[in-house]
């Protein structure tokens, strides 16, 4: 099957963090139409303290109004490597800088509408160094054991889907079960 064709691209919104733009496509047969969230790629990283025990974060979501239980995130910045920017989140948001990085794989979150991917990470052998998040952060860490936060995405506590599948697929990889 071939691939459709981007003909035509008109930028209708630019926000801070993403734009929204119409694309056109040529296919076989005719065009189509999409707008798509263009979005940066980002990293979502589970840090391990120590053995089992954890460190997520409460942090405030202004579209929800609410604090949302998740793992530390963050968009890689321009010139910027995936790792590079997993680790410069860990430091920012919870404080610690990982000796052992290992990506998980990646992931689109919602391929209908944004170009996002999420590169999935956990982080073992950490040092603290001190946390220094970003001036619009509204950030509270907290440490849990592992086996808790899966039961916390079982118990639909921790409703953010990048965190959750995050958690699973650590789990999945260790053999958790119920």
């Amino acid at each position: 099957m071939d691939k459709p064709v981007v003909v035509e691209e008109k930028e209708l919104f630019r926000g801070l963090r993403f734009s929204v733009v119409r694309r056109k496509y040529l296919k076989q047969g005719g065009s189509f139409e999409r707008d798509i969230v263009v979005f940066p790629q980002a990293v979502v990283v589970l840090p391990f303290i120590s053995g089992e025990e954890i460190v997520l974060i409460k942090q405030y979501r202004a579209p929800l109004d609410d604090y949302v239980i998740e793992a530390p995130a963050g968009v890689i910045d321009e010139g910027e490597t995936p790792d590079e920017t997993a680790r410069r989140e860990l430091v920012e948001e919870i404080g610690y800088y990982p000796r052992r990085l290992v990506k998980i794989g990646s992931f689109t979150p919602a391929p209908g509408y944004s170009s996002e991917i999420l590169h999935f990470y956990y982080a073992e052998e950490l040092e603290y160094v001190g946390a220094r998040p970003e001036k619009y952060e509204v950030i509270e860490p907290f440490r849990v054991g592992f086996r808790e936060a899966y039961d916390m995405v079982l118990r639909n506590e921790i409703r953010d889907a990048k965190t959750a599948l995050l958690i699973l697929l650590y789990a999945g990889l260790r053999g958790v079960r119920d």
